[in-house]
């Protein structure tokens, strides 16, 4: 495993959960799995440790191009796992003017904005790898916007540790989760401002040990996501499925790979601070609702976001990279 991200095992955001739970899952499965995040002679490790494949994941220039492209050199057995839109998207979120999705997320990159697209090479880099994306709305989009995309490789849960306990649950507590509350992009201003129109107060789950995140989860009712950007794919929103809540969740990329809107949770148009406040006060005031959606946003984990789910999807595409079908 191959990733930018040092602040250590089981710190940081999604992205450095999904390294870390892949790992676990593999290793259950037998697999030996080892991390490369820099700070070593690459070309020695490889020589050591000589893997059967390496799994890139999120590089956008923290740790650079060397490592793919000696993989890409030695035609070593890789796949690029990619996390966000750095590849075509200089702004990396498909962003302009601050707070607007711009057109590559439903058509293609027309380059109006502050960053403009991502250089050339980048590009040409990212085709040389196998390439990975974490749902399919990802997928199309970076296929539209020039990326190869061969695999979709959607993360799963822990659904033994994130699960229900309805002797705990607090009757219409709202819960948030975020690692990165502060950043625009993540839509807490967004729940904010839906909170305080219809006067309900949010709990905000940040900075805990995963045990914490799931006894605060087990204590909600209701589950809002409210992103702003097309993320690649919501995994505290998954969590939060696992634990049984009813869940709200802003209409973009992730969520829809998700959530069903009125089948398993609701969807609401992307920074819509009425339509949120709107759907909060429908779960609020409709019991039953709640713990239809809970019990249905449980039911979809167990049915295909396991880990187990994600370790045969990962094994899967390794045998098939490995085969040199791609």
């Amino acid at each position: 495993m191959i990733h930018e991200d040092k602040r250590g095992y089981g710190q940081g955001g999604g992205a450095e959960t999904i390294l870390r739970e892949n790992t676990n899952i593999l290793r259950e499965m037998g697999h030996e799995v080892r991390w490369y995040q820099g700070g070593q002679s690459f070309p020695a490790l490889m020589a050591e440790y000589r893997p059967d494949i390496c799994h890139v994941m999120t590089v956008h220039n923290f740790l650079g191009f060397s490592e793919v492209r000696w993989l890409q050199n030695h035609d070593w057995p890789h796949i690029w796992q990619l996390m966000d839109y750095w590849a075509f998207c200089a702004q990396r979120m498909l962003l302009r003017r601050g707070d607007e999705t711009c057109s590559a997320a439903a058509e293609v990159c027309d380059g109006d904005c502050d960053e403009g697209r991502a250089p050339d090479f980048y590009r040409e880099i990212v085709n040389r790898s196998p390439v990975a994306a974490l749902c399919p709305d990802t997928a199309a989009i970076y296929r539209r916007n020039g990326i190869r995309c061969d695999y979709v490789l959607s993360p799963g849960v822990d659904h033994r540790f994130f699960r229900p306990a309805p002797e705990k649950r607090i009757d219409g507590r709202v819960i948030t989760s975020c690692a990165w509350p502060s950043y625009p992009t993540k839509g807490m201003h967004i729940l904010k401002a839906a909170a305080e129109q219809i006067g309900v107060p949010v709990h905000l789950i940040t900075g805990k040990p995963r045990e914490a995140v799931r006894d605060l989860l087990q204590t909600g009712d209701i589950f809002v996501f409210p992103s702003c950007y097309e993320e690649t794919y919501g995994l505290c929103l998954t969590e939060a499925m696992s634990t049984g809540l009813a869940c709200i969740a802003s209409n973009v990329c992730g969520t829809r790979a998700q959530i069903e809107d009125g089948l398993n949770g609701l969807l609401v148009p992307p920074r819509d601070v009425g339509a949120l406040a709107t759907a909060m006060e429908r779960l609020l005031g409709d019991e039953p609702l709640r713990r239809r959606l809970g019990a249905a946003a449980r039911a979809t984990v167990e049915a295909d976001r396991t880990l187990e789910h994600a370790g045969k999807r990962l094994v899967a595409v390794y045998e098939e990279v490995l085969g040199g079908s791609t």
